[in-house]
């Protein structure tokens, strides 16, 4: 009679599914968590006025048209 931590290792190495780690497919999803979180807009902490979230191609900033601040997320 076989201990159940054995039959489960035999099991795992009879299972022809691989694992695959897919580093991609991280990144995307934490990327996507990330976008999701951020706000659309916020307060411009020079003028007060607020600031819209925007995009240049592979970053993201927040811009106020008030004062032309700039805030770069990395």
């Amino acid at each position: 009679m076989q201990h159940p931590q054995q039959q489960q290792q035999q099991q795992q190495l009879a299972d022809p599914t691989p694992l695959i780690y897919d580093k991609e497919t991280e990144d995307d999803n934490r990327e996507r968590k990330m976008l999701q979180d951020l706000e659309q807009e916020i307060e411009c902490p020079r003028c007060y006025d607020i600031m819209v979230l925007s995009s240049n191609f592979d970053s993201l900033y927040y811009f106020c048209q008030e004062c032309s601040l700039s805030l770069l997320m990395n």
